[in-house]
């Protein structure tokens, strides 16, 4: 009997074994790579600045090779039926200007907290009127975005199958192949879909239709159910044989990394939190150590998080950040 489970055990872990080593060199790392960061408006409006002159200072003094802006639907629907563009026509339009490629991300469940991105209108709704207003505000916004050369990708919702943020259910599988499909039916650029590079299984995602799966990677987040840091003990190894697997079950072949932290993970919010602490949990020699991690994965893109928080901390005097990034994106 414990033969048997012995042998069942020990060729279970070779065939594991084989398959992490098929996945691992299926991937092919880029020699390559382009850097980019990801862009809020909210976000710069919460840190108290003109979205529209820190945008302007992100393109022309840091001059990253790519975009990823956050297209909310609170801005594109505040109320129902009513379209407001022009904030995101603004983004999309200087960033042509400059030949940035942009990936626009468009849907209900987008980065940044509290995940599912809503106008106050959208809470009265059933569930069926709720999936009709969510397909009309992406369809209105795809025909009306298409128009620019700038975005280089849609990305259609965002960890769509992973739980995460308040009140903030998975959209259904379902939904999300309707939201996919609608898109792909109005314009041919390809799609990004996204789940967590630390926790998420990732095929799921590539399986509803996209073209390019985008995962995260963040290093050091903050539990406040255990009421401290920690650092993801994941080597570079396994999002290699992740990306692996999904090149070859299913029919997206090109990785990037939408999201690399860049910014700290706060306990409280950055206004509460010292300068002396900020700096401890992000700091140049921490933005190094992560771009070396994302370099030894080897996806073709990555984009920064964080770049609304180092511009907050170069208007508060301290600089360090925002020169470190703009070092690596002048050696680009």
């Amino acid at each position: 009997m414990f033969r048997r489970i012995y042998k069942f055990i020990k060729w279970t872990l070779i065939i594991v074994a084989l398959l992490a080593a098929f996945f691992y060199f299926r991937f092919k790392p880029a020699e390559d790579i382009a850097w980019g960061v990801n862009f809020s408006i909210p976000q710069a409006n919460y840190l108290g600045f003109d979205w529209e002159k820190m945008y302007l200072a992100i393109l022309d003094d840091l001059t990253p090779q790519r975009l990823r802006i956050m297209a909310y639907w609170e801005i594109l629907e505040p109320e129902r039926g009513e379209y407001k563009f022009d904030d995101i026509d603004f983004l999309l339009a200087e960033a042509g200007k400059r030949d940035i490629p942009v990936i626009l991300v468009l849907g209900h469940k987008q980065p940044r907290w509290p995940e599912c991105h809503h106008p106050d209108w959208y809470e009265g709704l059933s569930d069926d009127e709720k999936e009709e207003a969510l397909l009309a505000v992406l369809g209105a916004s795809v025909e009306h975005f298409k128009k620019y050369d700038s975005i280089s990708a849609w990305q259609i919702e965002n960890e769509p199958l992973f739980p995460y943020g308040p009140d903030c259910r998975i959209v259904k599988f379902g939904t999300f192949r309707k939201e996919l499909a609608l898109v792909k039916s109005l314009d041919d650029r390809p799609m990004v879909v996204t789940d967590s590079g630390e926790k998420g299984a990732w095929l799921p995602s590539t399986w509803a239709g996209g073209d390019i799966f985008g995962s995260t990677m963040y290093r050091e987040v903050y539990y406040d159910q255990k009421q401290k840091y920690v650092k993801y003990p994941i080597p570079t190894a396994l999002y290699r044989v992740k990306a692996g697997m999904v090149q070859t079950l299913s029919r997206v072949d090109k990785i990037w990394g939408v999201e690399l932290q860049a910014e700290p993970w706060f306990e409280t919010t950055v206004h509460e939190t010292p300068w002396e602490r900020q700096k401890e949990l992000m700091n140049p020699d921490k933005f190094a150590a992560n771009v070396a991690y994302a370099t030894s994965v080897g996806f073709e893109e990555n984009y920064f998080w964080g770049v609304e928080w180092w511009y907050w901390a170069r208007q508060h005097g301290y600089p360090e950040m925002w020169e470190a990034a703009k070092k690596l994106m002048s050696e680009q």
